[in-house]
């Protein structure tokens, strides 16, 4: 029995696109961060990281552009399998079934089916597109993640450097080391801050080249309507 075409049309589901171990190890780093603890407990109490949330708000939720590149990949193995079982039910039919009605019908099945097969590329094309661009998404938010962190953990520093100047103000050199050590952590954070802008930039850039593609294959898909069924009545010879 062949194979039904909505079987294939099974419900999208987002994945992990890198496994957390591999994420951990390269990213060793971020467990000297006090932010990055801080957002462990909030997410501990809350259930939510406050940093990984902010992030994921200005990079966009990859989670549902992957679940559209899998349900657009879906959709090109239904077109797959639709486009096989009306070409093998016309040959079926084939040999019991001959005369104009036959040769209408076969014209207008066989055009339908290549049709449907026609766009079969352009949707797993289009998957593909949306697939990657998710994962550009998430690597984006994780960046932007760490960014957080990172200058929350130099803000908390330029309190700290401030709190010394003002703590050492009875003497002289203190207030000036201090205030040195300040002013470079500030220059540092500014530096982060434009790090975390041009994350957003990359991921607002992303989104904004997957429209323009996404919009390119729709233009190349083939226009269905053209196969509607007639709305004439069979006009027989005999009659």
């Amino acid at each position: 029995m062949a194979e039904s075409p909505a079987s294939v049309l099974v419900e999208p589901r987002s994945s992990d696109p890198i496994p957390d171990l591999l994420e951990n190890v390269i990213g060793i780093s971020q467990y000297i961060s006090v932010s990055y603890w801080v957002g462990q407990a909030i997410d501990l109490i809350f259930d939510v990281n406050p940093f990984e949330w902010i992030a994921q708000q200005l990079a966009g939720d990859w989670e549902k552009v992957q679940e559209a590149g899998v349900a657009l990949e879906k959709l090109s193995e239904f077109n797959a399998v639709l486009s096989s079982v009306i070409t093998s039910e016309l040959e079926t039919v084939s040999s019991d079934w001959e005369g104009n009605a036959f040769d209408s019908a076969g014209n207008y099945f066989s055009d339908l089916a290549r049709t449907i097969e026609g766009q079969q590329g352009t949707l797993k094309a289009m998957g593909k597109e949306f697939e990657q661009t998710a994962i550009g998404m998430y690597e984006t938010a994780n960046s932007m993640k760490g960014f957080l962190e990172m200058l929350m953990d130099l803000l908390i520093a330029i309190g700290l450097e401030l709190a010394a100047a003002a703590a050492s103000s009875w003497t002289i050199i203190g207030p000036i080391l201090s205030g040195a050590a300040a002013a470079a952590t500030i220059g540092k954070a500014l530096g982060v801050w434009d790090d975390l802008l041009q994350a957003h930039t990359i991921a607002w850039n992303a989104v904004q080249g997957l429209a323009g593609v996404t919009a390119g294959y729709l233009s190349t898909l083939g226009d269905i309507e053209k196969h509607t069924l007639p709305e004439s009545n069979y006009d027989h010879p005999g009659a």
